[in-house]
């Protein structure tokens, strides 16, 4: 035997037992291999969605959410510096523009002062811009720089991208997808049942920004939105009440008020278009007469009526050192169908952060004595720690709101400073089980770290296991029944030849599914489209080489030239045919969506083997065939 042929019968052998290494994790548990061959081949290949059920769900992030709140932590640092050097006047930190930073001083000459020893300190991150109409002289107008700014967003959206892998992770979910698409990230999880799904989209979904503000107690904009909204017919209509706290701090004597608004949930017929746009509508629900029912939350009331409110009477509106925050008080009461019900209450707070979540270096959940209920216990760094007792220490007798998730979680009055480092978050459920798997899912992403900024969920499909065992079946289907017919072809055709292009395509399906294996890629079900495509290129490659042969044996030539020439003369042909699909696979990989970018791949990769195999190997097998020494009439083609 030619030393040739025997090199190339080595090289495809190993290449046979290459791939067949890389299949076996996707055909045999790893329980059964030995644990050198799991470290060395530990990667399959994943079923998509459409295969065996999941979630796919494309989230955008508020990246601008993320710039804001690095305002505010120049203007706390810029506070404790102006405290520091006894500098007269205060900072805010408008809501427009994004990244606005307001000095606003007592006297002009203090201006030298913040130009030379504060900005110093944030050459590379903040800009001097001009104030607006109806700011004090005295102020001195800042802005994160937009170079600064995009790198913040950057850096958010790749922590985003990593804590919302950990948090599936840590949730145990089998083989996940995470990935960034532009400003947005998409995740698709596979296997879970419907229970599950809805658990693990609000694990993702949920910020976990927990946030320390200050109520504004004893507020005069409160006491005159109180007595509006108490006076106001709509108000009445709408079903939004008021109410006043009045507490008082035993050692000082003080006496404190905080003047609120508050509403319940009520069920509502929106039409379709309204109910859309407000986040309510799905494709189960009933309509009656182009309406469906749904649930406005008093906070939602509460938000609507006051933005009606503004517009219509500007000298109401908030400043932008004030924010009104959200409590739903007693959730339980109404997953218990006791006769008092949930209601959403309003906060006025002061919009600066005194301390968020980054400042956390452990969370668990505890058994808290006195509730008889499972509750989240923070501990603050070395940072957080002192901060937090430095605020508590200087707010003696007020409310400290805790906020997780822009809802304020309690409010509690300080009436001691707390220098322990520790802080306790309230659950809210139906039953203990409930509240336990709360406290799970609370500590799993407080230990993993708040999102950056809020995740909007753009679009979700589910789809359930069974629809994805019926895609896979009729795939194997369709898949089978196509090799089927092309055997049947071509044995009928050319006979012996064409039992070697069945051996061939074996072998390119074969390493077709070891290179994904390799990769581990996800099949899904335009990529099988793109195998059974492949079937049909790679016997067509096989055809456009006999019909050579056959050519060159009509011409008189003998078995072992027309065989070559047949390979030779038919190789520029298949190289053309197969260059033009790879272009158009190139297109649908770079400008296509997720499913016609899972089928541009399989294609390319079909591609490729089809050229190895129809060429290479089908050459091989024609070079132990011919080297037999049959004559013409004994080549069976």
């Amino acid at each position: 035997m030619d030393r040739k042929i025997r090199w190339r019968t080595f090289w495809l052998g190993a290449l046979v037992v290459l791939s067949i290494s890389l299949l076996i994790p996707t055909l045999v548990p790893s329980e059964s291999m030995p644990a050198w061959f799991n470290r060395v081949f530990s990667k399959k290949i994943q079923l998509g969605l459409d295969l065996q059920g999941g979630l796919y769900t494309v989230y955008s992030i508020d990246l601008d959410k993320a710039v804001d709140d690095k305002a505010s932590e120049i203007k706390r640092e810029f506070d404790a510096k102006m405290a520091e050097r006894s500098i007269a006047g205060r900072v805010t930190t408008p809501r427009q523009p994004v990244g606005a930073i307001n000095v606003i001083l007592e006297e002009e000459a203090q201006k030298s002062a913040i130009d030379a020893d504060f900005l110093s300190d944030y050459a590379e991150i903040l800009e001097n811009r001009d104030c607006p109409e109806g700011l004090e002289a005295t102020s001195v107008c800042l802005l994160v720089s937009p170079e600064y700014a995009d790198g913040i967003r950057k850096s958010a959206q790749e922590q985003a991208l990593i804590i919302i892998r950990d948090r599936i992770n840590k949730r145990g979910v089998a083989e996940p997808s995470v990935k960034s698409k532009g400003n947005q990230i998409v995740v698709e999880l596979p296997g879970l049942d419907e229970e599950e799904i809805e658990r693990v989209k609000d694990l993702i979904g949920r910020t976990a920004k927990l946030e320390f503000k200050m109520v504004a107690e004893n507020s005069e904009y409160m006491r005159e939105l109180y007595q509006h909204v108490s006076e106001d017919a709509k108000a009445k209509e709408l079903g939004i009440d008021v109410g006043v706290d009045f507490w008082s701090h035993d050692e000082s004597g003080k006496q404190y008020q905080d003047y609120y608004l508050s509403a319940g949930d009520v069920d509502e017929w929106l039409p379709v278009a309204e109910a859309k746009e407000r986040g309510c509508w799905n494709a189960n629900k009933s309509e009656v007469q182009g309406e469906v029912q749904c649930t406005i939350t008093g906070r939602q009331r509460i938000a609507d009526y006051l933005d009606e409110l503004f517009v219509a009477d500007a000298e109401m509106a908030i400043d932008d050192e004030h924010q009104i925050g959200y409590q739903l008080v007693n959730p339980e009461s109404v997953m218990r169908d006791q006769e008092r019900e949930a209601y959403w209450r309003t906060y006025y707070l002061n919009r600066p952060v005194e301390l968020s979540g980054s400042s956390i270096a452990d969370a668990y959940k505890y058994w808290d004595p006195t509730t008889n209920r499972p509750s989240v216990l923070i501990v603050f760094n070395r940072y957080g720690g002192r901060r937090f007792g430095d605020m508590t220490s200087v707010n003696i007798g007020k409310k400290m709101a805790i906020i997780l998730d822009e809802t304020v979680n309690s409010a509690p009055v300080i009436q001691d400073a707390i220098t322990g480092g520790r802080s306790t978050i309230t659950m809210g459920g139906s039953s203990n089980a409930a509240i336990e798997a709360e406290a799970d899912d609370l500590v799993s992403v407080l230990k993993t770290g708040s999102l950056p900024a809020p995740l909007q969920e753009d679009s979700s499909s589910v789809i359930g296991p069974l629809l994805g065992a019926d895609a896979i079946e009729k795939a194997q289907f369709a898949f089978a029944l196509g090799a089927l017919l092309v055997l049947i072809i071509m044995v009928f055709i050319y006979r012996v030849s064409g039992w070697l292009s069945m051996v061939a395509l074996v072998l390119n399906i074969g390493f077709m599914m070891a290179i994904l294996a390799a990769l581990g890629a996800t099949l899904t079900l335009p990529g099988i489209a793109a195998l059974v495509l492949t079937v049909g290129m790679a016997v067509d490659a096989n055809i456009i080489i006999y019909e050579r042969i056959r050519e060159e044996l009509r011409l008189g030539k003998s078995v072992r030239g027309a065989v070559d020439a047949g390979f030779s003369r038919g190789f520029s042909a298949i190289f053309d045919g197969q260059i033009t699909t790879a272009v158009a696979a190139y297109v649908l990989l770079q400008y296509g969506s997720g499913p016609i970018r899972g089928f541009a791949v399989m294609l390319i990769i079909g591609i490729g083997c089809t050229l190895f195999t129809a060429t290479w190997c089908t050459r091989l097998f024609f070079e132990y065939y011919v080297g037999k020494g049959r004559k013409v009439e004994q080549l069976s083609i």
